[in-house]
């Protein structure tokens, strides 16, 4: 997480001494992946081999597959879900402050949590599983999230509603820019055009799905 933030720092990436593989601390090429620790609930870099490894099938694996059930890796898809069903009575009900939201599957908890990103960090609020289920019947392409490791981002900044599944570093990420770049009460504009730019990036990367799992086009990104 604080790699994460670091690298979303003003003035872009600072430099620092050469990263190393969290696992068999061979030296790292960026870019990498990562494994998400189940167990400290911490994001971990991980080399190629080591990456090999922790591979796991997308499709919704047990909480005890791979590397005895402490490392899952974390995919590197990314889908823009093209006519995501949620509207503004349903977003209302989430009941957040802010017009940014990400939600993934807590295997371990046996619940899906909610958060959103805030100038301290990630916050978590609370989500009734009555809503998730219709999410889920809304938009059939959420039973495909891999758990701990996949999110749903929503995006409803400005005139924006859109919505994503991104690996779960992604949406650090996103929280590590606010953190990095706010000002005052407001954020201030630097934090805004580092938001607008990371969603733009997102946008570049991504397939296009619709809510049922199905590919419309590629805009480069994974499917």
């Amino acid at each position: 997480m604080r790699r994460l933030i670091a690298r979303a720092a003003p003035g872009g990436p600072r430099p620092e001494p050469r990263e190393s593989c969290e696992l068999c601390a061979a030296p790292l090429d960026a870019p990498h992946r990562h494994l998400l620790d189940l167990a400290a609930r911490e994001l971990r870099c991980a080399c190629r081999p080591c990456s090999v490894l922790f591979a796991e099938p997308r499709e919704a694996p047990s909480a005890g597959e791979g590397g005895g059930g402490r490392y899952r890796l974390v995919p590197d898809r990314r889908w823009l879900l093209d006519g995501f069903v949620l509207d503004d009575a349903m977003w209302a009900e989430l009941g957040i402050p802010v017009r940014m939201a990400f939600l993934f599957h807590d295997a371990a908890a046996g619940r899906t949590a909610l958060f959103y990103p805030s100038p301290g960090g990630p916050v978590e609020s609370p989500l009734e599983p009555s809503l998730w289920r219709r999410l889920e019947e809304a938009n059939p392409v959420l039973r495909r999230l891999t758990p701990d490791v996949e999110a749903l981002l929503v995006n409803r900044t400005g005139a924006a509603a859109e919505h994503w599944i991104v690996p779960v570093d992604d949406c650090y990420r996103l929280v590590g820019l606010l953190r990095t770049h706010w000002k005052g009460l407001a954020g201030g504009p630097r934090v805004w055009d580092a938001v607008s730019g990371f969603f733009t990036e997102l946008r570049q990367g991504s397939a296009t799905v619709t809510p049922a799992g199905q590919p419309t086009h590629i805009r480069g990104g994974t499917r």
